[in-house]
């Protein structure tokens, strides 16, 4: 059963917190103010975490804020109780990475409706945490073997060769597969990165990013693509200049991973439209390609490691790009949707609230 830390000066409330608790099979932990709080947080690592916030010498303001300071306990849910909710402290709270406030007096079912929401989400976190390392584990020797056999085999083969155009050609070969598991590598690296924000709540939308976009900045963040896919022929780029609260890497990554997506999987002789507009209350970013297209059913099944067409694709990876981009859309207030006609086209446009 969950172990819960209840940070409370007041002994009444204290105890009569962690019997109501108690009598719902949770095991509970007591502190009488903020340091003994700190010591137990870091000794015992409960799952959950209730404080006050008027307490001597620590307040709960400056409990929260060091526990987050502490990489084993910054994941922990944080759940404060107050006398009064003045709209400043909660904005503090909120920005300091508490979870929920309880105000006092409360009302038994509050309290426990509050610490199972708490601790649910909790483990849903957990679980995709597990659920994406075990995948990393079970697909990352297959993705990385793809470009690595090729990159053994012509670095063999150049061991023996000794015509010089040969060794440039095989040399080539080499430093493209090179890029493609550089590439792999990355995305399992990003897709873990933003797992891990999303585990210790590191709430990236609360804050305030000003990122230009406009027609030149998308065009230099394709310089980085395969120079096969000849983005900068086939990349036609219309955008209206307009600041986004978004960081400005997490928007590079989106922009990549959809253009990427739409050049490879789409005619090579075919252009791919890149399309920012202002509309309404929203700035929207569309990536339309004419290529394979998808049915309905591979749209709802877009997640991590599951790419749609694979069977019928000699690249692989597009599946966790999309999970990657859904996650950034997600983590930013955005909203994602995706029109699609097998054969015809492909349109994915983002929709970002105005700055």
């Amino acid at each position: 059963m969950a172990k819960i830390l209840v940070i409370e000066d007041d002994y009444n409330i204290r105890t009569n917190i962690c019997e109501i608790l108690e009598s719902e099979g949770y095991h509970t932990l007591q502190a009488e103010n903020g340091q003994a709080g700190l010591q137990i947080i870091k000794s015992r690592l409960p799952d959950l975490i209730i404080c006050d916030i008027m307490m001597p010498e620590l307040n709960g303001f400056e409990v929260l804020e060091r526990t987050k300071k502490y990489s084993s306990a910054a994941s922990i849910p944080f759940i404060f109780l107050t006398a009064k909710v003045e709209p400043e402290n909660l904005r503090k709270g909120m920005n300091l990475g508490a979870d929920d406030y309880l105000l006092k007096p409360f009302h038994i079912q509050d309290l426990l409706d509050s610490v199972k929401t708490r601790l649910e989400k909790k483990e849903v976190v957990k679980k995709e945490l597990n659920d994406l390392q075990e995948q990393i584990i079970a697909k990352i020797p297959h993705e990385l073997r793809t470009p690595l056999v090729p990159i053994l085999g012509y670095a063999e083969l150049i061991e023996d060769e000794e015509n010089i155009e040969n060794i440039k050609e095989m040399a080539s070969l080499i430093k493209k597969f090179g890029k493609s598991l550089h590439s792999k590598i990355e995305k399992f690296l990003i897709y873990q990165d933003l797992l891990i924000k999303e585990a210790k709540e590191i709430d990236l939308k609360q804050r305030k990013y000003f990122t230009e976009i406009t027609s030149e900045m998308i065009a230099s963040y394709l310089t980085g693509l395969d120079p096969d896919l000849n983005s900068k022929e086939r990349a036609k780029i219309k955008v209206e200049s307009y600041n986004l609260n978004i960081a400005e890497w997490y928007l590079e990554t989106l922009v990549k991973e959809l253009v990427e997506n739409g050049l490879k999987y789409s005619d090579h002789s075919k252009p791919v439209s890149i399309i920012g507009t202002k509309e309404n209350a929203q700035y929207r970013i569309a990536v339309l390609d004419q290529g394979r297209g998808m049915s309905k059913e591979e749209i709802n099944s877009i997640s991590a490691f599951k790419k749609f067409g694979e069977e019928q694709l000699s690249e692989t990876g597009v599946g966790l790009g999309l999970a990657i981009v859904m996650k950034i859309v997600n983590t930013f207030k955005a909203e994602i949707s995706i029109t699609s006609k097998p054969n015809n086209f492909t349109k994915v446009e983002l929709s970002f609230p105005h700055s």
